[in-house]
């Protein structure tokens, strides 16, 4: 009698090529494009990307079985290798990541293909859950979810996603095909929203059979693109297959977090030393959908540069509108060690006074500067008498305890001390007015970084601007 299989080894079973590429193939992105068109439109998308290798980008044809061409994305995990495959269906073009984790297919299938390049993408995810806990050491496994994200010609978005949350849970949105059956996602159990054989049904009205092997290479053919490093990246860590489903697909075998050095195939770093043909890297070129706040983010993004010591880019996020979020900065390290920063801007920070304006550019980008990286904020950061005088000064305003998380008041407030102690900014009854004069946040909306939230509101900062010498003094600080 066979032995008895877990529901993670059944839904294994149904996946390509039975599970046995996890976790490269948990993820598989496809093109609406030939393969020699979709190949040429990933390499001129990677030559725009935020990915800049010092070698270029190189493209190389390869003919094989479904398995020998995903032996070309070996090593796993060492610098970024993409592989993409034709389909017994010519319209459509798979690719898939040399990944030893979740393959990250964002910004070409959802920002790239179909809004700059007009190009429908369709993405697809099912991973098997069959996490286990252990007394003596980490868990082994994955949380395993499922989802669908589609992008057709007319711009229509669909997405469905079940992912493990303790319990699972489903969502789903945009507007449904005529051929699903929406009264499935209805279902009492999470699971029977959207199981297996669903997300196979809907591929196959889309033309995709995602999970069987005969509806790749047809013909035998694939390209793969990759950043060339020429060995000189570092931390870059090389996974063989078996290293790199060692503790999560294969659960009984045990993690592997320091691979065999070098997998002795692979010493130099590329898998491919002489690509078909290598292009130059162009220099990151976002796509910006025009909007009617284009001029306010360049004038903003000005504002940025005046008070960076790193490239600064500005863009506009309507999304970030509906957490109550005035602006979001991020700092991110390219391919070749060059850095950058990038603010997210939402429409009331655009359409707000200079003044408003210049005093969020200079606290979204002084966190960061040149000499000391990411910490720069932690030269001012308070100590714990420090903190004790705060929190004195919030209680005689009646705002103590904080109505959010305490480091991030603490945060704040170092980082407009030190606006205040480099620049000429300073808090001012302009800030705290037009403050005010915004509407409130319906009861229970998000208000991480909110200007409007009471903890790290304007007129309580400043109010502690009012009082800096009775918290930053050499009497409870003898920082420099």
């Amino acid at each position: 009698m066979p032995p008895r299989q877990s529901p993670a080894q059944k839904l294994a079973a149904k996946l390509l090529l039975g599970g046995e590429w996890a976790p490269v193939t948990n993820k598989i992105g496809f093109i609406k494009q030939p393969l020699d068109e979709a190949a040429v439109e990933w390499r001129q998308w990677v030559q725009g990307s935020p990915y800049q290798p010092r070698g270029g980008i190189g493209v190389t044809e390869h003919k094989g079985t479904l398995r020998e061409l995903l032996g070309k994305l070996l090593p796993l995990g060492y610098g970024t290798r993409w592989l993409l495959l034709e389909t017994t269906n010519p319209e459509w073009t798979a690719v898939m990541e040399n990944t030893t984790g979740d393959a990250n297919f964002y910004l070409p299938l959802q920002v790239h293909f179909p809004e700059a390049r007009g190009i429908p993408i369709i993405e697809v995810e099912d991973e098997p859950k069959n996490m286990k806990r252990l007394p003596d050491e980490m868990a082994r496994g994955r949380w395993g979810g499922r989802s669908l994200k589609i992008y057709d010609e007319a711009g229509k978005w669909r997405g469905l996603s079940l992912y493990q949350s303790e319990p699972w849970k489903f969502h789903h949105g945009g507007e449904p095909y005529d051929f699903e059956d929406v009264e499935q996602y209805s279902a009492p159990r999470a699971l029977d929203c959207f199981p297996h054989e669903t997300l196979v049904h809907i591929c196959r009205n889309l033309g995709l059979d995602p999970f069987e092997e005969d509806f790749y290479v047809p013909n035998g053919r694939a390209f793969i693109v990759e950043l060339l490093h020429d060995g000189k990246r570092s931390g870059g860590k090389k996974y063989t297959l078996a290293e790199a489903r060692a503790g999560y697909d294969d659960i009984s075998v045990q993690r592997v977090d320091d691979p065999v050095i070098g997998n002795a195939l692979y010493p130099s770093g590329a898998v491919n030393p002489h690509p078909d043909a290598v292009f130059p890297s162009t220099g990151h070129k976002p796509y910006v959908k025009p909007t009617l706040w284009d001029l306010a983010v360049k004038e903003f993004e000005e504002s940025l540069k005046r008070y960076s010591s790193y490239p600064v880019r500005a863009s506009l996020s309507e999304g970030l509108e509906e957490l109550g979020v005035l602006g979001l900065p991020s700092r991110s390290s390219g391919g070749s060690g060059s850095t950058s920063i990038s603010v997210m801007a939402t429409p009331t920070l655009l359409e707000s006074p200079a003044a408003v304006r210049e005093y969020t550019a200079a606290f979204m980008i002084l966190q960061w500067t040149q000499a000391d990286d990411s910490s720069a904020y932690k030269s001012f950061y308070p100590n714990r008498k420090q903190m004790a005088v705060i929190r004195r000064i919030y209680k005689e305003q009646g705002l103590y305890p904080f109505d959010v998380n305490s480091n991030g008041v603490y945060f704040t407030l170092a980082v407009d001390k030190m606006i205040r102690t480099v620049t000429s900014l300073r808090l001012t009854d302009e800030l705290v007015d037009w403050e005010a004069s915004r509407a409130k946040p319906k009861l229970g909306e998000m208000a991480a970084y909110d200007g409007r939230n009471r903890s790290c509101a304007w007129e309580i900062r400043m109010h502690i601007q009012g009082h800096e010498d009775e918290i930053w003094n050499t009497g409870l600080d003898a920082r420099v």
